[in-house]
């Protein structure tokens, strides 16, 4: 969960989500109001959140000023302590004990006793360019990566003692880096800003920026169970890619993306290698998930909800009186559990 979708969400709330390169906390920045521990607040899980987790034990959900809740049955939500007062936007927790958390001001979080005590590993409040960790992906407590703001891709091998910076080809863009996965071939597939779309067969060494018919931004993926995935973002947007490896690569020091357009034609868009999935939503979707039926399920902006049947081919939306932006959604026996603009929802 989270990712840039939930960075979008923020910006449609009027706070900024900007970034720049992420450092390790250090003297310069321990005074900083936002590395005082979070607040405890009333009713915390029916303000801001952006981020939602299933764990061991129950469900993890972040937000606004370093907000951190953790619930059992997703009904009654206790808010855990936390070390930073900045937004907390995403989650992944590789093991049942070993989590971790990003969001703004380059903040990483790490738990070892699943949730219940959080360490803060990584902090950069830098006024100029704020860094901004949108995603965060780990194959192992140990090794993992970050992506955010301005092309902002960091890894590490230690569990998170030290983080270094890669810097592709790709990064010459500045674009936000949305998500990032590995898919079921052992690929890394990310998105990004203005329809941003690359691949690393490297274990992230080295990135392809693949060619995208869509010049607006992507908030999230989806792996599928094969060589593909699902890729969604601005305005309805929901494109599926059969096979990474198939779609052909660009140059990013050509890449003009004030010149790019939008691929419409159905047949152009197959000929890169993509599938453009037509559904009844307009809104941007921001947060996803797969159901134990096999299908797809996809939140975001003015309340939007959209399934997928079991098969995903037939797409139906949710009727959400609500209205308020989604984030985040987990399944839930056969409901929905969201975040977003309100806290917590169910549907």
């Amino acid at each position: 969960m989270g990712g840039r979708a939930a960075a979008a969400l923020t910006l449609g709330l009027g706070l900024a989500a900007i970034g720049g390169v992420a450092q390790a906390a250090d003297d310069a920045v321990k005074d900083d109001p936002r590395l005082n521990p979070a607040e405890q607040m009333d009713l915390a899980d029916e303000r801001i959140l952006v981020g939602l987790q299933p764990i061991a034990d129950g469900y993890l959900a972040v937000g606004m000023r370093g907000h951190i809740l953790k619930s059992a049955d997703g009904q009654t939500w206790n808010q855990q302590p936390s070390p930073v007062r900045s937004m907390l936007v995403t989650i992944d927790f590789p093991t049942e004990s070993t989590g971790f958390i990003g969001g703004h001001d380059g903040t990483i979080l790490k738990t070892t006793d699943g949730g219940d005590s959080w360490s803060l590993q990584h902090f950069n409040p830098e006024p100029r360019r704020p860094v901004i960790i949108y995603d965060l992906m780990f194959d192992t407590p140990e090794r993992g990566f970050a992506v955010g703001s301005y092309g902002l891709i960091l890894r590490t091998t230690d569990g998170g003692d030290t983080w270094n910076q890669l810097t592709p080809d790709i990064e010459f863009l500045g674009f936000h880096n949305s998500q990032i996965r590995r898919l079921a071939n052992g690929v890394l597939l990310m998105v990004g800003e203005k329809g941003l779309t690359a691949r690393s067969s490297d274990d992230g060494e080295t990135w392809e920026m693949l060619v995208s018919p869509y010049s607006g931004s992507f908030f999230g993926l989806i792996p599928d169970d094969r060589d593909g995935a699902w890729i969604y973002g601005m305005r309805g947007r929901l494109y599926r890619i059969p096979d990474v490896m198939a779609v052909a690569t660009q140059n990013p020091m050509d890449y003009d993306p004030f010149m790019a357009e939008n691929v419409e034609d159905p047949a152009a868009i197959q000929a890169m290698g993509w599938e453009r999935i037509q559904t009844p939503a307009n809104e941007s979707f921001f947060g996803a998930t797969t159901r134990p039926d096999g299908g797809i399920t996809l939140v975001g902006n003015a309340g939007l909800i959209l399934n997928s049947d079991a098969q995903q081919a037939n797409w139906t939306l949710v009727p959400n009186p609500n209205g308020d932006t989604l984030a985040g959604v987990v399944p839930v026996d056969g409901k929905l559990l969201t975040v977003g603009r309100q806290g917590v929802e169910w549907h």
